[in-house]
């Protein structure tokens, strides 16, 4: 069967194969669930079906489709990580074939699986395909609806194909909040084009897929109303404050802030090479992105209806990051990355074609960077991907736990211990979790307080804010008044220490070191949170004990 296949082909079909292994990879793996996932995950698991559709706990929006599917998946076959990562994972291989299908109708020659391996590969795909988290289901819903719409426009005619696309679309709108941006943007290009070609039979298509989607987007906009407190879209306006367009511009780099942000979906969200932020990382980010650009004007000159679809949902995406509705930037905008990878390669593709003879040195290059960069950051961000990795304290202090131990959880690691305690046997009577005190971390020191003349204090830490230096602030203060005993410390593969999760045990019984300091007399670090952080940093955390 493969000598039938062209090499193209073959390659792709062999990267297939790879993206689908690697995402098995991260999920076999099994990591920890971190803060996010931790509090979607409790609000799935504790919440009847009715109240799950209302405004979320702890910070956390999601549409009602994935809410629904994962409320499903567990009631099947129960709340562990396998089950709540279960339907993510499957999105996530889904829309990996589906995208294999795109790059190769869309695409010619080597092209196509050049944009299959961007796709197959890519870090944010591969991490965030095993997240209880609905980002996969945004990628999967977009890359669906644009499928749906190139097989549909193969006959544009055909009613049936037009049913199909509008419940496939109605379908993404559900699951997915950003699908809207496609399914708005390709609506209004169907629409154009209907318009533009003069077919009576195509503008009834085209009205069978607008009312459809038009109810369909209807109703799940009153739902997502539903699904956030006036206070949760303050916040989220906060949170999310650096990826909304800044016009009117008062500097120049206001007018380049799209490019930008374009060059750091290629690169890295932020700083750092974190996969959790949904940028690719690529080293020469800004090259892909110009790539991207030329692209997208040259399938404007080949195929003007898919340079329609692919674009429309992205300048749709951007008006709303200049009107402050939606972020333009982060994992947030995941959904958007297959349309940038078929326009990346079809302009390199573009651009080799187009260079002369004297510059096919300066082409090679060219190709090698492209080709070079993905496969470096694939490296660099091979599985398991562990973020506040915090399974493994709590099996060693279940292990060792003692009657009579006392348990101070920070408020950072709140979530994900009490998804963990009942799974490791540990009641919640035997927790205390901690305050948010971003504003005041005196706070932290005066819960300590609590557990003075106690010889055995756990300490267990993770999501630790490093602006503030809220680590270096508990352990300087508990090994002044008391003697630690055992430290256990499981890093995160990204390598930043507020992702790390962290156990300590301390002796906090000799009346000697109690003496030397106290909440109120201890000195604070220089670090201060500012107004905003010390305002909204806290939203959301608070974990109260069942």
């Amino acid at each position: 069967m493969l000598r039938s296949l062209s090499r193209p082909a073959v390659a792709t079909l062999a990267l297939v194969v790879i993206g689908i292994l690697l995402r098995l990879w991260q999920y076999l793996s099994n990591a920890s669930l971190w803060i996010d996932e931790a509090a979607l995950a409790r609000n799935i698991i504790d919440r009847p079906v009715g109240p799950l559709l209302g405004p979320l706990d702890y910070a956390q929006v999601a549409p009602p489709g994935f809410l629904l599917i994962q409320k499903a998946t567990i009631n099947v076959i129960g709340s562990s990580e396998y089950a709540l990562r279960f339907f993510p994972l499957a999105c996530s291989i889904t829309a990996l074939v589906v995208f294999v299908w795109i790059a190769h109708e869309l695409l010619d020659g080597w092209a196509a699986p050049f944009a299959a391996g961007m796709f197959a590969v890519g870090a944010p795909f591969v991490f965030l395909g095993s997240q209880v988290k609905q980002y996969s289901t945004d990628i999967a819903a977009s890359v669906l609806v644009l499928a749906t719409t190139v097989w549909m426009r193969r006959q544009p005619d055909d009613i049936r194909r037009s049913i199909v696309l509008g419940l496939v679309g109605a379908g993404a709108v559900f699951c997915s909040q950003p699908a809207a941006f496609v399914v708005a943007g390709i609506g209004a290009s169907l629409a154009l084009l209907a318009m533009m070609e003069r077919a009576p039979s195509r503008m009834r298509a085209v009205l069978i897929v607008g009312c459809m989607w038009g109810l369909a987007f209807t109703s799940a906009a009153f739902l997502a109303l539903r699904t956030m407190s006036p206070t949760d879209r303050l916040y989220m306006q906060w949170y999310w404050s650096g990826g909304f367009w800044p016009l009117p511009p008062h500097t120049a780099s206001d007018l380049w802030w799209p490019l930008q942000q374009l060059t750091w979906a290629f690169g890295a969200f932020g700083s750092g090479p974190r996969r959790t932020n949904g940028g690719l990382n690529y080293p020469w980010s800004m090259l892909f992105a110009v790539a991207m650009i030329v692209g997208y004007l040259a399938m404007w000159k080949k195929r003007r209806d898919v340079a329609l679809f692919l674009i429309v949902p992205v300048l749709l995406t951007l008006a709303a990051s200049a009107f402050r509705q939606y972020p333009f930037t982060g994992r947030v905008l995941v959904f958007l990355e297959p349309s940038f990878l078929v326009a990346t390669a079809a302009g390199a593709a573009y651009a080799i074609q187009l260079a002369p003879p004297r510059l096919q040195v300066v082409a090679t290059a060219i190709v090698a960077v492209l080709c070079g960069s993905p496969i470096y950051a694939a490296l660099a961000a091979l599985p398991p991907e562990r973020v506040e990795h915090i399974r493994p304290i709590m099996a060693a202090l279940t292990s060792r736990f003692q009657a009579g131990d006392s348990v101070y959880v920070y408020y950072g690691a709140g979530q994900a211990v009490l998804y963990y305690a009942p799974r490791f046997g540990l009641a919640h009577n035997r927790l205390t979790i901690g305050r948010c005190s971003i504003g005041n971390p005196r706070l932290y020191l005066r819960e300590i307080d609590r557990f003075r003349g106690r010889p055995r204090v756990w300490i267990l830490a993770t999501h630790l804010i490093r602006r503030i230096g809220e680590l270096e602030l508990l352990n300087g203060y508990l090994d002044a008044i008391g003697q630690r005993r055992e430290t256990m410390i499981v890093p995160a593969t990204s390598d930043i220490p507020g992702q790390a999760a962290y156990m300590f045990l301390y002796d906090l019984s000799d009346p000697e070191r109690l003496r030397a300091a106290s909440a109120d007399t201890y000195p604070m670090p220089a670090a201060e949170a500012d107004d905003s952080l010390s305002r909204w940093g806290c939203y959301g955390t608070q974990t109260p004990v069942p």
